[in-house]
């Protein structure tokens, strides 16, 4: 991991699929903020910047300026709300502190935004593009386990044998791993993704033994 990660001169940032992102209305279109995972790996740069940004206060206001987790809300005098505005803060706000929101967008066409130091960039602002960046950590969200376009998560999923399926998990809470074989231990070693979750404590090996001995050899050993 430590040789994959430190070869890489940007920043991993996962991004949702853009019907994810947050969005206002601005004077020219719309203003959107890129929702990405909580699991990011930043660049030195990156993270310097981030960290001092946090101290002086930058963003501090961005969920009540998004309205966040807001059903709807008034914007000069009309009832505004797609019931896309939702998330917490450490999924919005890196992205929007290092490289600011994007504006004057139109929602009707597709655009693609330069950003330094963005892994697997251009960003693109487009329906179809799916996930986005470098997605460095698996983890079941089943809403957006089909979701088109770009889509590592639904690789891994496929790769893995019936006894490995992972439960599927809410809304509210991603999926998990309480069983896996040998076989989908070793499909998550070959898939893109560093870091998986979530596991159980002690999980089952599928077909017997021991899960922890098993998973040492095939990720860390083979």
């Amino acid at each position: 991991m430590y040789s994959t990660l430190s070869l890489r001169s940007g920043s991993d940032f996962c991004a949702f699929p853009s019907n994810e992102w947050a969005d206002i209305p601005g004077a020219s279109g719309l203003e959107m903020a890129v929702k990405v995972h909580q699991w990011i790996t930043l660049a030195r740069p990156h993270a310097e910047r981030a960290s001092v940004m946090w101290a002086s206060g930058k963003g501090h206001d961005f969920m009540s300026k998004f309205k966040m987790n807001w059903n709807s809300y008034a914007w000069n005098n009309n009832t505004y709300g797609d019931n896309r505005n939702f998330g917490c803060l450490d999924e919005f706000w890196h992205m929007a502190a290092l490289y600011g929101t994007l504006s004057h967008v139109d929602a009707a066409q597709d655009a693609v935004v330069s950003l330094a130091l963005f892994s697997n960039g251009p960003l693109r602002i487009s329906n179809q593009a799916g996930w986005q960046g470098e997605c460095d950590t698996f983890v079941m969200w089943a809403k957006y386990l089909h979701t088109a376009g770009n889509n590592p998560f639904n690789r891994l999923h496929s790769a893995l044998d019936p006894a490995s399926v992972p439960h599927g998990g809410n809304s509210q809470r991603p999926g998990w791993w309480d069983t896996i074989s040998s076989y989908g231990i070793t499909a998550i070693k070959n898939s893109d993704f560093l870091f998986v979750r979530k596991f159980i404590d002690n999980p089952t090996l599928a077909g017997g033994g021991d899960f922890t001995a098993e998973y040492s050899r095939v990720v860390f050993m083979m």
